[in-house]
């Protein structure tokens, strides 16, 4: 039968207001908006390099002998999209932005004299080209923000206009080549998310959401086979329309809770439209044409045309992770609206380093162009994720996708973790052959990299078992709390009153940062105090009155707490202790799926250690915390139950009647 939908009943505002401020909240505290300072740097970029780019198009114009008229008045323009267009953006968050040109600019001038432009600005650092990537791009920090910049040539306009609204016609697209139309698309697909839903600001606050929950759960980013910025946004997308013009009037709460029952319940490979559109060319999506689309195992579909899946790289195990991480987020939602538990637990992150017990450390260093070097590392962790997982004796591995960073002197090292779950009578000290010929892989592209720094170029692999991880990661990136015991002065003065359980707040992104710990006053919290009884209080239990006032301890690793950009009385929390997630049983893999295509490399050189290349000793972080003998209990990363692995197939929730 098919999944009723949960339609929400539409609230009353004061209800609506209250409810969305503490998910604005929540927001806050794990610093997902950036501030009006961060703002206006961006949009001063924006503005640095559309003056760069019309400068460099009449360039190109006077190099090719046009007329200094025509040259002027051919025009050009810098736009931006993504989640700056869309107005998600947070601390982290890079800027997307297409450079449109006329006709007379190539894309060979593109990726050269722009490029040496770029690189002679003293704005510009960790400059890099991609031209030959399925959307070619010129990445780059400007003023310290991540920037990617692509291409697209009007070959049908006799000069550029200034205003955006021409890009979404349909003429646009007219005799364009295929990178420059995928790049085009970029643009348009994000315009269209704003006039697709119902409510923007109720789609962008519940985006806002669902992206802080899939990086807490390790399960955002494109490049290593989960879904980036652009898939959350049409699934968010599908939901508000999905609740209609009255489900968007009520709080971001019901959206919130209808994107996990939604995607918990479908039946993917079903591929999620936001638009369709009957006529279109060849190259769009369409598995009943393209036997390639066929294979997908989560199609997310973009909605300008062409329209394209914008999951292409996610694999059936990461989509049945994904799936479990929606059944388990919708569980924590119901209990949040019986009222048996807070918000806050739906973004307590996962504790990876818990779910297996061995892993496989891949690191390289360098001594400059990092980004060159570890962009390079990371774009083949996908394919070395799916060869680790084609091995008969493994039975599950995963990848998790944020990285940790870091620097001693002029030295750079980056380091990525594979957590490795064997067959029973398996030792993961047999997983050697996919590494092997992953880091010799990454060591050929050394050879056709035009860096300074290539000879520094380095790349490593070693098995970690789970108690030797604190040798290279922190107590807090493994998701262990240091609490501090009051002194007997600190309790005789009457600062005995804590909370039952300190909360720990955790940052998504590892820099050298997270060692210092810092004691902030947290808002007013909600849970039940347990106060510690002074020496005094024994004797003279009314003593000192005035000491009444609720103290609680929070330890942050997080940086000094921002101003408030939301009204002060916003800022009260709660801040629960944490609550054991449901297990699920593991999935056995079936032993006939070795990827067969590897070949055993030349080992002639030297390795002081398995996988070691070149002879390079790596940086290993020190550590900083003495590690306890046992993690917290009871949080297992949930796999999908074997029983609930039909080939029956059921029916995906659909619009409502």
């Amino acid at each position: 039968t098919t999944p009723t939908v949960y339609i929400p009943v539409v609230e009353q505002p004061a209800v609506q207001e209250d409810r969305d401020r503490a998910l604005q909240m929540l927001l806050l505290q794990h610093q997902c908006y950036e501030d009006e300072p961060g703002m206006n740097l961006r949009k001063g970029i924006l503005n640095e390099l559309d003056i760069l780019v019309k400068q460099w198009i009449r360039s190109e114009g006077l190099r090719q002998s046009m007329n200094w008229n025509q040259v002027e008045q051919v025009g050009g323009k810098v736009f931006c999209y993504g989640s700056f267009k869309l107005l998600v953006v947070d601390k982290e968050s890079d800027l997307d932005l297409l450079c449109v040109v006329p006709k007379h600019v190539t894309r060979e001038g593109f990726f050269k004299n722009l490029y040496e432009l770029l690189g002679k600005k003293d704005e510009v650092t960790e400059l890099r080209q991609l031209p030959w990537a399925f959307v070619p791009v010129i990445k780059m920090k400007y003023r310290g923000i991540e920037v990617d910049l692509t291409m697209a040539r009007m070959v049908g306009l006799e000069k550029i206009p200034e205003v955006e609204e021409y890009l979404l016609m349909p003429l646009v697209t007219r005799d364009l080549d295929q990178k420059c139309l995928r790049s085009l698309n970029g643009y348009r697909a994000t315009c269209e998310l704003l006039q697709l839903v119902p409510s923007v600001e109720k789609f962008r606050l519940t985006l806002r959401m669902v992206k802080l929950w899939a990086r807490k759960n390790g399960l955002y980013g494109n490049m290593l086979g989960f879904l980036g910025g652009a898939s959350w946004a049409i699934l968010v997308a599908k939901v508000c329309q999905m609740a209609g013009v009255e489900g968007s009037l009520g709080s971001c709460v019901n959206l919130l809770h209808l994107f996990f029952y939604t995607f918990a319940k479908w039946n993917w490979p079903d591929p999620v439209y936001i638009k369709k559109i009957e006529a279109q060319s060849y190259l769009a999506w369409n598995p009943a044409m393209n036997h390639f689309d066929r294979e997908h195992a989560m199609p997310i579909i973009t909605s300008s045309a062409p329209q394209m899946n914008s999951a292409v790289n996610v694999t059936r195990t990461n989509c049945k992770l994904i799936t479990a991480k929606f059944e388990e987020a919708l569980g924590i939602c119901q209990a949040v609206l019986e009222g048996t538990r807070p918000w806050s637990d739906l973004f307590r992150p996962t504790n990876f380093f818990e779910e297996f017990d061995n892993y496989v450390l891949m690191s390289g260093t360098c001594r400059g162009d990092s980004c060159l070097w570890f962009g390079s590392i990371e774009s083949k962790l996908r394919q070395l994720n799916h060869h680790i997982g084609s091995c008969p004796k493994v039975s599950s591995v995963r990848v998790w996708p944020q990285p940790f960073v870091r620097k001693d002197g002029h030295s750079f090292q980056q380091m990525w973790f594979f957590g490795v779950k064997m067959i029973v009578g398996h030792s993961a000290e047999t997983i050697q052959e996919p590494l092997h010929v992953f880091t010799d892989l990454c060591m050929e592209t050394v050879k056709n990299t035009s860096s300074p720094y290539a000879s520094s170029f380095s790349v490593f692999w070693q098995h970690v078992p789970r108690p030797q991880l604190s040798r290279f990661l922190t107590n807090p990136e493994l998701g262990i709390s240091k609490i501090d015991k009051l002194s007997y002065a600190a309790v005789t003065l009457g600062q005995g009153s804590t909370m039952t359980n300190p909360v720990v707040v955790t940052g998504t992104q590892s820099m050298a940062g997270y060692a210092n710990t810092t004691t902030v006053r947290s808002p007013v919290p909600q849970n039940e105090f347990r106060q510690v009884p002074t020496p005094i209080s024994r004797v003279y239990p009314t003593h000192i009155p005035g000491l009444g006032v609720q103290n609680c301890i929070v330890y942050s690793l997080a940086a000094p707490h921002p101003g408030p950009l939301l009204p002060n009385h916003v800022l009260a929390g709660d801040h629960p202790t944490y609550l054991s997630h449901q297990q699920f049983n593991d999935i056995s893999r079936p032993p006939n799926q070795f990827f067969g295509t590897f070949q055993p490399p030349n080992r002639s050189h030297p390795s002081p250690r398995p996988g070691g290349y070149p002879l390079v000793q790596p940086q290993v972080a020190p550590d900083l915390f003495p590690r306890p003998s046992q993690g917290l209990p009871g949080h297992k990363s949930p796999q999908t139950p074997a029983h609930q692995m039909s080939s029956k197939p059921r029916a995906s929730p659909q619009y409502p009647p």
